[in-house]
């Protein structure tokens, strides 16, 4: 039986994984170049060449191919396993959207549609 939250999507899209705490400018010198099995709109498994523990939060940007869209989200690695060949990692993570603008985007790729994210939510005028 299948522990899922969500409908998962055979993908191959590029990744990006860094520490989260990594600053912003190093990203291109300490990333490590990965790329996802399957993913969902909460997670997605990904191979990689470096094992990450369970519970530690990285930051990943991912590019899908399809609509050529990316984004970036912090997730936290559910599991992990070596693969086959005991050359490489799979890790399974949850995406920890802090904003819905990842979430949507996922939701518009899997749904084919071409969503616009809204740039902001304007506050309710208080009653006078």
């Amino acid at each position: 039986m299948e522990n899922r939250k969500d409908k998962r999507f055979g993908e191959r899209n590029d990744v990006l994984i860094k520490n989260r705490c990594q600053a912003p400018e190093t990203a291109a010198n300490g990333g490590v170049n990965a790329y996802t099995h399957d993913l969902s709109v909460t997670g997605a498994r990904i191979r990689t060449k470096q094992d990450f523990p369970v519970g530690h939060v990285i930051r990943i940007g991912i590019d899908l191919k399809r609509t050529q869209k990316s984004f970036k989200v912090d997730a936290e690695v559910i599991w992990t396993r070596k693969s086959k060949n005991g050359k490489r990692f799979d890790i399974g993570v949850e995406f920890l959207h802090s904003v819905p603008d990842s979430y949507i985007l996922l939701i518009a790729h899997f749904c084919g549609k071409q969503v616009e994210i809204p740039s902001s939510v304007s506050p309710e005028s208080p009653a006078s």
